[in-house]
């Protein structure tokens, strides 16, 4: 992707962060960048260059409310995904998207409907002490999201290779055998069945494995603001603590082949198409 239709996604995905911190701030919501963001943020002072997707995570608690005063505070031109307010978003987190724009991405081409430039927003959930018990979670969480995916139609333009092509087929012919509306049923109940307790880690559904999205919970809860371009954001006291294990040597730059996020098929960006960058 061309620089300069990157810097307009940057824009507006920034333009999105900025309404749900402002959101936030107003209800006394705790949220923090995470992942790929905190990275942008502590690596290059705001977005991974090559980057083209913004991740906020919040504790279930203010996930949940976020969502309820969202229904009434949220800006008209954002839409608020989620897979109770879209039935074809098969996700346990949410997207804010901008109304009136188009992000289409491989992975999801074939099933997504509601597909404007977005911000991701991540519950994160305890992660039960026992390793049994992670195990089993752990096995839930893998099973769920990919079930959800393919009876929604993603994933289906991602099969590289011959193995990824007969990994997708068994999971859909596997994926006739569930209901939709159950399978999200038991899958929430799978991620907030140990939050009554207060456990050394807590996991968001993220686009990295579940033992990879586990971090200690007193991250979340030590917070303070980092740059990120030319505003100021809540995320992790122990942001390099985090990063490295997320990232390792998170200072070291990758690989110039490996420096795309995601496959984009179109981006239109509608009635911002002259923003400025």
């Amino acid at each position: 992707m061309q620089k300069n239709n990157l810097d307009k996604i940057h824009k507006l995905e920034l333009m999105i962060a900025l309404e749900i911190k402002k959101i936030c701030e107003k209800h006394n919501i705790r949220y923090f960048l995470t992942a790929g963001t905190l990275l942008g943020a502590v690596r290059h002072k705001g977005f991974i260059p090559w980057d083209d997707d913004m991740d906020i995570g919040m504790l279930r608690e203010d996930y949940e409310k976020f969502l309820e005063v969202c229904k009434a505070e949220l800006d008209k031109k954002y839409f608020l995904q989620t897979w109770d307010t879209d039935p074809d978003y098969p996700f346990s987190y949410a997207k804010i998207r901008l109304k009136n724009t188009r992000f289409v991405e491989a992975f999801s081409s074939k099933g997504e409907k509601e597909n404007g430039i977005f911000v991701d927003i991540f519950p994160f959930d305890a992660v039960p002490d026992s390793k049994i018990k992670r195990k089993i979670q752990g096995k839930k969480y893998f099973l769920c999201k990919r079930l959800l995916w393919i009876k929604k139609g993603y994933g289906e333009n991602i099969k590289e290779n011959k193995k990824k092509q007969i990994k997708y087929n068994l999971f859909l012919l596997v994926s006739h055998f569930f209901n939709y509306n159950l399978l999200k049923k038991y899958f929430h109940k799978t991620q907030i069945k140990y939050n009554h307790i207060n456990t050394e880690k807590v996991a968001a559904d993220g686009s990295y494995a579940y033992k990879k999205e586990s971090i200690k919970r007193e991250w979340t809860q030590k917070l303070e603001y980092v740059g990120f371009e030319a505003e100021k954001f809540l995320s992790f006291k122990n942001r390099e603590e985090y990063l490295t294990y997320f990232y390792g040597d998170y200072n070291q730059l990758p690989p110039l082949d490996q420096r795309d996020r995601h496959m984009l098929l179109d981006v239109d960006y509608g009635p911002y198409e002259n923003i400025t960058v």
